[in-house]
């Protein structure tokens, strides 16, 4: 039976250092690095009398200290910068399921609000702070994602730009989930649809989603010869029924309303109570929803479902994929949209 040595110390579970690996191995810490790490440099007697040493310790290496040695953080970032966006629900779906893949991948996530500029995204890799990011608020001309693929560097996108060649991505086919909203209410008879769409400045700082959500329902409405009505309200509640209170006076024979998120179909059932109609009775409302927020109205809400957990996770399971394999295809998901009719839709009076 093995003996410790007469001067070793005594350890509780998990309080063993490398120093005392070294100390007891009568060996210097950077030799224990080495060994730890694999470098060939070692005499073959003193790498096995520092594994014995680690094994009779019950010696565990830090899992970050590995990392580092080995130029790695086992982190990666997902970039949601709250400057112009609030933190709600729907991002908390996205996180969330991007964290289950990190970790599923043996990675931890670190979720960054700040808005960075050039110099400070390129650090995060430079100082090791992570291997790898997901760019969320993707604009349709993105600097950062171009920065980003000139320099090398791994990234994966939930939206994307008008330019992805060389990046890989997972989103949502906005242009196609409005175009089929449109088409569900004029096969029910509606003729004169509004729409709530992305706040103006979204659009105006080129979002791709604030784009190409106004761009699917103008184009459908071209297609099905309908006139465009539509307002770009912030995402607070009031304004949002502010702006369709705006489209039923503008239109008083509108029958049905497109909401580009479910938060504001509440609102939306406010304005059209106002006017003393009902929904569906008297008017129709589809929303891009979950399908929580979907099954959280009354009646339950006609909708485009947005998977947005799926988003988030794929995001990670690409980027992780990538980490540990540099050379895999590029994946790009564009996610193609599912109309769910539950209560809020029915054909006009």
């Amino acid at each position: 039976m093995s003996r410790p040595f007469a001067d070793e110390p005594s350890f509780s579970s998990g309080s063993v250092t490398i120093h005392d690996v070294a100390q007891a191995a009568g060996v210097s810490v950077s030799t224990v690095s080495r060994i730890l790490n694999g470098k060939p440099d070692v005499a073959k007697a003193t790498r096995q009398r520092v594994q014995n040493v680690i094994e009779r310790l019950g010696y565990t290496p830090h899992v970050s200290a590995q990392s580092l040695a080995a130029r790695r953080s086992n982190q990666i970032s997902l970039l949601f910068p709250l400057e112009h966006a609030n933190l709600t629900q729907l991002e908390l779906d996205f996180f969330v399921s991007a964290a289950e893949a990190a970790e599923a991948a043996d990675y931890i996530l670190n979720l960054i609000t700040t808005p960075l500029d050039t110099t400070r995204l390129l650090n995060l890799y430079k100082s090791k702070q992570t291997d790898g990011v997901i760019l969320m608020q993707v604009q349709m001309d993105d600097a950062r994602a171009q920065i980003l693929r000139a320099q090398g560097y791994p990234f994966v996108m939930i939206g994307h730009g008008q330019d992805s060649d060389g990046m890989s991505f997972v989103d949502m086919d906005f242009e196609a989930t409005f175009a089929l909203a449109l088409q569900h209410l004029v096969d029910l008879g509606h003729r004169q649809v509004g729409f709530i769409a992305r706040p103006y400045t979204m659009r105006q700082r080129n979002l791709g989603s604030a784009v190409r959500t106004l761009k699917g329902y103008l184009d459908a409405c071209e297609r099905l010869s309908l006139t465009p009505h539509y307002r770009e309200p912030l995402l607070d509640p009031q304004e949002v029924y502010v702006a369709a209170r705006e489209l039923l006076r503008e239109e008083p024979s509108m029958t049905a309303i497109i909401a580009s998120n479910g938060a504001a179909s509440v609102a939306v059932m406010r304005a059209v109570q106002e006017t003393g109609r009902s929904v569906p009775a008297d008017f129709s409302l589809v929303a891009l929803a979950t399908a929580k927020i979907a099954n959280l109205t009354t009646p339950p809400l006609t909708a485009i479902h947005f998977p947005t957990d799926k988003m988030g996770y794929e995001a990670a399971r690409i980027l992780t994929s990538m980490l540990r394999d540099p050379a895999r295809p590029l994946e790009q998901i564009l996610i193609a949209p599912e109309l769910i009719v539950r209560g809020t839709t029915q054909s006009p009076r």
